[in-house]
């Protein structure tokens, strides 16, 4: 069995590479967010409404179809760190998700469910920094 060491450009290109996907996933994890929020100062079925309902679906569209596209160019390494990463962001989510349908069914008031998917971005970014930090 072999060993290799990285060089110092392959752990920075890896770092920028990791700061570029999480701030894209946060970055549509506001615009998202943001939109939940404009969209409530208007009436229901009203045309910016249902117009920033489809700014959400698309930013939420451009983010999974750039995530399932961005592992191709990994190395076994960022492969590892994102898949530990995602079972963070997804376990997190389940927990959360179905306390809190706990918690509705004790009274407590509902969310807007369109709220879980920024969420487990938020969670997928806590993993992926948590997992590199722990192969540095």
């Amino acid at each position: 069995m072999t060993t290799e060491i990285e060089s110092p450009v392959g752990k920075e290109a890896r770092a920028r590479a990791t700061r570029r996907i999480i701030g894209f996933a946060l970055a549509i994890a506001a615009v998202i967010l943001a939109a939940a929020w404009i969209g409530r100062q208007f009436p229901p079925r009203s045309a910016v409404r249902i117009a920033l309902a489809l700014v959400q679906g698309g930013a939420c569209a451009w983010l999974i179809l750039a995530s399932t596209r961005a592992p191709r160019h990994l190395d076994e390494l960022q492969h590892r760190i994102q898949l530990e990463a995602l079972a963070f962001g997804f376990a997190g989510t389940a927990i959360l998700g179905s306390t809190y349908g706990f918690l509705v069914s004790a009274g407590l008031p509902e969310i807007d469910s369109s709220l879980i998917w920024p969420v487990m971005v938020v969670l997928w970014a806590i993993g992926t920094v948590v997992a590199a930090r722990r192969y540095r």
